[in-house]
């Protein structure tokens, strides 16, 4: 779907009678960090820096994934198309680790071979669905936000009394490591909002509607074990066969093939697949696409909302405060340890124009400074002290 004009957009504000259409990542923005929101939204400073390669290559993945849902390629051009973004890519010099060539390489290879994977055994979803679906969200009657839904279709379903429903299912397609554990509540945000815009729009009870995440570099294999039961495994995509060598040995020796082992475990593990092993050693594998829901409860999208609030609020307060004092420190953003790897990697905007980071950058390298003239010292001191002992 294209994306809304600015007139179609004006044209929505004035249909709800709001002056602003917030957006999830404008609001993200700001509560991850408020100098880049500043930049961005309040200076309108264009960035710096576009050499973040997991910016480029999550958005070369997504259009693929598009230009397959809305027929404009077939399922076996996928993987030429994801080659020609990576050569793409290596011409522009885009690099996963800036410092470390050794690294980068590592990075790439992993990388770039769970994402070959994930398009050659995409589990294709073959219901009625919509791509880059737009959509509003009311927060309150002041304000309200938009989006676009990477991918929802409409999975029917017979519920517990006998009756014909429809589950709609809200896709949100990443390349990143798979989120587990209070990870996931700490991400969820975007997709609860869009349940809830879904629900608006619908209105449909929560239990109709399931938020999840496919995690592209990742399989989920369901593994049935000796006691009849299965169990889930999340493995990333490019050492699949390695990973389930163990399981492979048992079912191997369960059928008898223990003189062929070896044989076999080479093979998965050259291969990257299960493609080798006997039919009925292969049966005790299910092995598809890797998805995480998040939980959706009125109590989470409430609280979700008042925060959206909270926040729309004190940025406007902020925005007002600086319109009239020009006083920048009311966007002042503390950086640490946790935000550097998102500064140093992921964000459009350099040292040069993030002053938060640059200052944190010029702390921690006269941190560094400070240690190795300590070390110098400590060296002389240990150099006299040898000198006077003889």
């Amino acid at each position: 779907m294209a994306r809304k004009t600015g007139k179609e957009l004006t044209e929505i504000c004035n249909k709800f009678g709001i002056d602003t259409l917030w957006s999830w990542s404008r609001y993200h923005c700001y509560k991850q960090d408020k100098w880049e929101y500043f930049l961005k939204y309040i200076l309108h400073e264009k960035e710096d820096r576009t050499n973040s390669i997991y910016c480029v290559s999550g958005g070369n993945v997504h259009d693929i994934i598009e230009q397959l849902y809305t027929g404009k390629i077939k399922y076996e051009d996928m993987p030429e198309l994801y080659e020609d973004s990576l050569f793409a890519m290596n011409c522009a010099e885009l690099k996963y680790n800036r410092s470390d060539s050794d690294k980068n390489d590592a990075i790439a290879n992993k990388y770039e071979n769970c994402i070959r994977h994930f398009f050659k055994n995409h589990n294709l979803i073959n219901f009625p669905h919509k791509v880059e679906h737009f959509i509003t969200i009311k927060i309150s009657d002041d304000v309200y936000m938009q989006g676009y839904i990477d991918m929802l279709y409409i999975e029917p379903y017979i519920d517990i009394n006998g009756e014909k429903r429809k589950r709609v299912h809200i896709v949100d397609w990443k390349t990143s490591t798979r989120y587990q554990g209070a990870k996931i509540d700490a991400e969820c945000g975007q997709l609860v909002i869009y349940a809830e815009g879904i629900r608006q729009a619908l209105n449909i009870p929560l239990k109709d509607i399931v938020c999840e995440w496919n995690f592209l570099k990742y399989v989920t294999v369901t593994i049935e074990q000796k006691n009849g039961k299965t169990k889930d495994r999340y493995i990333e995509r490019n050492v699949i066969g390695e990973k389930l060598v163990n399981t492979a040995k048992m079912w191997l020796k369960e059928f008898g093939y223990e003189d062929d082992i070896e044989k076999y475990i080479d093979e998965m593990t050259l291969n990257n697949n299960i493609d080798c092993l006997p039919k009925e050693v292969r049966d005790k594998f299910e092995i598809h696409d890797c998805y995480v829901q998040v939980p959706l409860t009125t109590e989470k999208i409430n609280d979700l909302k008042k925060d959206i609030i909270d926040t729309v609020s004190e940025i406007n307060s902020n925005s007002e405060e600086y319109k009239n004092t020009g006083d920048e420190n009311v966007f002042w953003q503390e950086v640490t340890d946790a935000d550097e790897f998102r500064l140093a990697t992921l964000s459009g905007y350099s040292r040069k124009l993030h002053r938060p980071y640059d200052q944190y950058l010029k702390n921690k390298e006269l941190f560094l400074k400070d240690d190795s003239e300590e070390e110098i010292d400590n060296e002389e001191d240990d150099l006299l002290a040898f000198v006077n002992s003889l």
